[in-house]
């Protein structure tokens, strides 16, 4: 609890200064109710039955980087995948990411570090994919008129590509990298150097329990099946709201949106959530309709994402019998990497 408070701290400045910048834009956080008039009846409880295959899909794929390598069952392993989204949300600077791989060791002696690997894996991956989608997205965009294009479109694609490339280096050459990163900390003193190097022996002993590429494969064929209905949902969601998105535009925001919140974040994720789709919505609607239909947007999408990942993640702490709290106690054994 001592080392939450802080955090605590600095995610509400982080919240307090996106809020304070989006209503600056003119964006009402919570939209008048006349407003609402601008919704379809059905977008919804489209969007909302979208979102539905989007959470399944973004735990399901998990099977393929977790099972292989521990005895848990698929419904254990969707409960510990569910908690720990539950956590990323409720806990401040994305400290729930510690969930998956706690519970998962709990669940099925699956090592702390061998956890970190995949949830490295599943970053990468869906780091690049929606980096990709984006770059392609904002094409269609001039960006002699938005300032923010020219940094979106090559910015996030390639910090994931140089993730992707030292990943594979990592697995590839450990020895080599494992000598390179202990140059690069060093510089910044033997305290900082030794615990890089702990941290990265824990994340290659991981890696090396990771299973095989068959099952990567099914890994990233599920990847793209989650962000693929992902960018329907929001393309479903902007034509029922009256926002002229397009498809293509569904992807811009969506691939904005994932980069804006894989930042250190309040609780709830809330700031950088609004503050990352307003962004997306200056390239593709006019103010007053982004103050609007965008509004309503942002809010319905919003209050779906809290609904489904708290249903989710309750029925996950049911099902494997923990609380947000306990969850991140250490394991029993102490310092396991």
């Amino acid at each position: 609890m001592k080392k939450l408070l802080p955090r605590l701290l600095v995610s509400l400045v982080i919240t307090c200064g996106l809020v304070w910048w989006v209503n600056r834009q003119g964006l009402p956080i919570l939209p008048p109710a006349e407003t609402f008039g601008h919704m379809q009846w059905w977008a919804a409880p489209a969007f909302l039955g979208l979102l539905c295959l989007v959470h399944f899909f973004r735990a399901f794929r998990w099977q393929f980087l977790v099972r292989p390598m521990s005895g848990i069952s698929l419904t254990r392993m969707m409960a510990v995948a569910f908690t720990g989204f539950l956590a990323i949300l409720i806990l401040p600077l994305r400290m729930g990411e510690f969930a998956r791989p706690w519970l998962l060791k709990r669940e099925s002696g699956v090592s702390m570090s061998a956890g970190f690997g995949t949830i490295a894996i599943e970053r990468v991956v869906d780091g690049v994919l929606v980096s990709l989608w984006l770059t392609l997205a904002l094409f269609a965009v001039d960006a002699s008129e938005h300032e923010w294009v020219w940094w979106l479109r090559l910015g996030p694609l390639s910090l994931f590509a140089v993730s992707l490339v030292v990943l594979v280096a990592f697995v590839a050459k450990p020895d080599p990298m494992r000598a390179l990163m202990r140059t690069i900390s060093g510089w910044f003193g033997k305290r900082l150097q030794g615990f890089v190097m702990h941290v990265l022996d824990g994340f290659h002993e991981g890696l090396q329990a990771l299973p095989s590429r068959s099952h990567f494969l099914g890994f990233f064929l599920y990847s793209v099946v989650y962000w693929g209905i992902n960018a329907v949902a929001f393309w479903v969601l902007a034509l029922g709201c009256g926002l002229p998105l397009g498809l293509i535009g569904a992807v811009a925001a969506m691939g904005i949106l994932a980069v804006g919140i894989m930042l250190p974040a309040g609780v709830g994720l809330f700031g950088n959530f609004q503050a990352a789709l307003l962004v997306a919505f200056s390239f593709y609607a006019p103010e007053q309709t982004i103050n609007v239909q965008g509004a309503v947007f942002i809010f319905v999408n919003y209050l779906c994402q809290l609904v489904i990942t708290f249903g989710a993640g309750i029925w996950g702490m049911a099902t494997a019998h923990v609380s947000p709290w306990s969850m991140f106690k250490k394991p029993a054994g102490g310092g396991e990497k």
